[in-house]
C-alpha cells in the first residue's frame, strides 16, 4: 500500500511538473509570437515613416496603382450584376407586357430561360437592397479607376530605393511596376510621341541597370537600411521632367525648321508660281505632322496650320513681283 501510495504521488508530481512546463512552453510561444508581431509592425512603421519622410519627390509622391488588381475587382463586380440583371430582365419579360411601338431595348429579340422563376418570386426587398450596393460599388469603382488610369505614372525603377527595397521582384517586374505621381496633373494632355518619348527613356534605364544586375548579384542582394539616409545616396530618375524638357526642346526645333527653312528657299525663288507651289508643299507637311505628334482639338489643328499658312503666305505678298 506504501508503495502504491508512493507511485502516486510521484505521478502527481510528473504531472504537476509536465503541466508546468507545457504552461512555460506555452508561454514562450506567446512570447515569440507577440515578439514576432511587434517586430513586423515596427519593421513596416519604419519603412512607411522612412518613405514619407523622404526629400525626393520620387519616393515622397510615388505610389502603386495595382491596375490588375483593380480591374479584377471591376470584373468580379460586373459578373455579380449581370448575374441580377438576367434575373431581373427574366422576370420582366414574364410579366406578358405588350411592347411599344419601337422596341428600342429589343425585348422581342430577348432570349427566354424556359425554366425562370415567376416574378414575385425573384423581385424583393434583398434582390434591391444588393443590386444597389452592388451598383453603387461598381459604379464608384468605374470613376476611381478611370481617375487613377488619367494621373502622370513613373516606374519604380526610376527610384532606386525603392528597387533595392523590393527583393520579392526581378528587375523586370520592377521596371512594368508602375507609381502613380498624386504630386502633378494628369496626363490626359500629353502627345503621343510625347509618352513614347517617356517610354523610350524608362527603357534606357531598364538596359543601363540589366547590364549592372549580374556584378550585383554576384556581390549579393542589397539590405536596405533606413537610418543610413545622412551618407546613402540614391540614384533617380525623374523621367517626367526629362520627357517634358525634351519634348519642349524638340517642339521648339520642328517649330524653327518649319519657318525658317520655307523662308529660306522662297528667298532664291523669283517665280510666283515656284514660291505657291513650295508654300503649299510646306503647308500639306506640317499639317500632317501637327495631326499625328499633336494631341489637340480639330478647332486647334486647323488654328495652328492656318497661322503657319498665315506667315508663308505673308513672305509671298512682301516680296518682289
Amino acid at each position: 500500500m506504501a508503495q502504491t501510495g508512493d507511485k502516486t504521488q510521484e505521478c502527481g508530481r510528473r504531472s504537476s511538473q509536465n503541466l508546468h512546463d507545457n504552461d512555460g512552453k506555452t508561454k514562450d510561444y506567446q512570447k515569440e509570437a507577440l515578439d514576432t508581431g511587434m517586430s513586423d509592425n515596427y519593421r513596416l512603421f519604419e519603412k512607411v515613416w522612412a518613405s514619407s519622410t523622404e526629400d525626393n519627390n520620387l519616393t515622397l509622391y510615388g505610389f502603386r496603382r495595382f491596375k490588375t488588381t483593380h480591374l479584377l475587382n471591376l470584373r468580379l463586380l460586373e459578373e455579380e450584376i449581370d448575374r441580377l440583371d438576367h434575373q431581373i430582365y427574366q422576370a420582366g419579360l414574364k410579366l406578358g407586357i405588350a411592347l411599344t411601338p419601337t422596341d428600342r431595348l429589343g425585348l422581342k429579340h430577348c432570349k427566354k430561360d424556359e425554366w425562370s422563376l415567376r416574378p414575385e418570386e425573384i423581385i424583393d426587398e434583398k434582390l434591391i437592397q444588393k443590386l444597389r450596393d452592388l451598383l453603387r460599388q461598381y459604379d464608384d469603382g468605374l470613376a476611381s479607376f478611370a481617375k487613377i488610369m488619367a494621373m502622370e505614372t513613373c516606374s519604380m525603377l526610376d527610384d532606386e530605393r525603392q528597387t533595392n527595397l523590393r527583393t520579392d521582384l526581378s528587375l523586370y517586374e520592377i521596371y512594368n511596376t508602375r507609381l502613380v505621381r498624386v504630386d502633378l496633373g494628369p496626363r490626359t494632355f500629353q502627345d503621343p510621341f510625347h509618352r513614347r518619348l517617356h517610354k523610350y527613356l524608362r527603357w534606357f534605364r531598364y538596359w543601363k541597370l540589366s547590364r549592372q544586375s549580374s556584378t550585383d548579384h554576384e556581390q549579393g542582394p542589397p539590405s536596405p537600411i533606413y537610418r543610413d539616409r545622412s551618407t546613402q545616396k540614391w540614384s533617380y530618375q525623374n523621367t517626367t521632367v526629362i520627357a517634358d524638357v525634351m519634348w519642349r526642346v524638340l517642339v521648339a526645333l520642328a517649330a524653327n525648321v518649319f519657318i525658317v527653312v520655307p523662308l529660306a528657299i522662297l528667298s532664291y525663288q523669283s517665280s510666283k508660281r515656284t514660291q505657291l507651289i513650295t508654300v503649299s508643299a510646306w503647308i500639306v507637311v506640317f499639317s500632317f505632322l501637327a495631326s499625328i505628334f499633336f494631341k489637340a482639338s480639330n478647332q486647334a489643328t486647323v488654328a495652328v496650320i492656318a497661322a503657319y499658312a498665315a506667315v508663308l503666305s505673308v513672305f509671298i505678298s512682301n516680296g518682289p513681283a
